[in-house]
């Protein structure tokens, strides 16, 4: 009787584990060489996804839209992998590519080659799309921009072709219709040109071509000709990320500084600060510091025990860390990134 209950168990255990891997895409290790010898083998292409855990977007595309049957089916085709954009191999592999954003879809041919990619707001049929046009020899970008040299006043078309090459790392070719984009809304009027030069600053050379100081001089231009606009805050945070990593530590500190002294009372400034030096790895005490600062001055801002926690991570104080993502949980107790937070901290 206890071995036919047994056998049963292992059985419902080999059921529900075949179910589990039924519902997910298989990943192939993140390793290039390898990856292109199976795509070699098997005379298909390679699509590489790069996430960050920390990344919203990259945790829909991977619970909900990886796991699509339509999408399993079309990724079933070829050589997959998923690559934490920040850690080994995946690092090495995203700076190699030239990377501008998390998620994405990096598609190669056999040799490693770019054939395209598919960036940021990634669905079902975006994903399908791509991969025919590559079949048939074509690039969607490509073909937006032919149209867009037929229609050169049509700004909206000139400002997705501009941020599709933002998002490629294609220098060239961006410049050539991002310049147009900024000519035409050089006012901002239709809050084209604050959202170029954020992207041209943060995707296009912080990220992709790791540029510090032309990254710098896009994103000051944004925080001097567009300082009320939405894209301010974001320009404001790569702009002294732009000048930690590219060796001028004193002027992003003296930024900081000041943009605390104009706001003592707001948790805010000091939020920043802490962001700025997890994201960088650079001050971490004193990032400790102002997120303990931030979380004194409101402690019901989970984002901001959140945060405090990955400093403290980095630091590799893991006690502290997980009493931090606490405070986080005890906010929203219901938040699933706070718990895989909990449960990556306790590794």
């Amino acid at each position: 009787m206890i071995n036919r209950l047994l056998l049963i168990i292992s059985l419902l255990i080999l059921v529900n584990s075949a179910q589990v891997l039924a519902s997910e895409i298989k990943s192939e290790r993140c390793d290039i060489s390898y990856l292109k010898g199976l795509a070699t083998q098997k005379g298909t292409n390679i699509v590489i996804n790069f996430y960050a855990y920390w990344c919203p977007a990259c945790r829909e595309l991977y619970k909900k839209v990886l796991p699509a049957e339509g999408v399993k089916n079309i990724l079933s085709e070829y050589v997959f992998a998923r690559c934490n954009g920040e850690e080994g191999e995946g690092e090495r592999l995203f700076n190699q590519y030239k990377i501008t954003a998390f998620p994405t879809l990096l598609i190669l041919d056999p040799n490693g080659k770019e054939l395209d990619r598919i960036v940021d707001d990634i669905d079902e049929q975006k994903i399908k799309k791509t991969l025919e046009q590559i079949k048939m020899g074509k690039s969607e970008v490509d073909e937006l921009a032919k149209k867009a040299d037929t229609n050169p006043k049509d700004t909206e078309l000139l400002f997705n072709v501009c941020m599709s090459y933002i998002f490629r790392a294609d220098r060239d070719k961006a410049k050539k219709y991002c310049e147009k984009v900024l000519k035409i809304d050089q006012k901002n009027e239709k809050g084209y040109a604050s959202q170029v030069l954020l992207s041209l600053g943060k995707y296009l050379y912080f990220r992709g071509l790791k540029d510090y100081d032309l990254a710098a001089a896009h994103l000051e231009q944004v925080l001097k000709l567009f300082p009320e606009s939405k894209e301010a805050r974001s320009a404001f945070i790569f702009l002294i990320s732009s000048y930690v990593r590219g060796g001028k530590e004193g002027v992003a500190v003296m930024k900081l500084r000041e943009l605390i002294k104009k706001n003592p009372n707001s948790k805010e400034p000091y939020k920043t600060f802490a962001y700025i030096s997890w994201k960088n790895k650079w001050r971490i005490d004193q990032g400790i510091e102002n997120a303990r600062k931030a979380t004194d001055l409101d402690p019901s801002d989970d984002d901001a025990w959140d945060l405090l926690a990955e400093l403290y991570f980095l630091k590799g104080n893991k006690a502290d860390a997980i009493k931090a993502i606490d405070e986080a949980l005890k906010l929203k107790p219901s938040e699933d990134y706070y718990k895989e937070q909990k449960e990556r901290f306790s590794k």
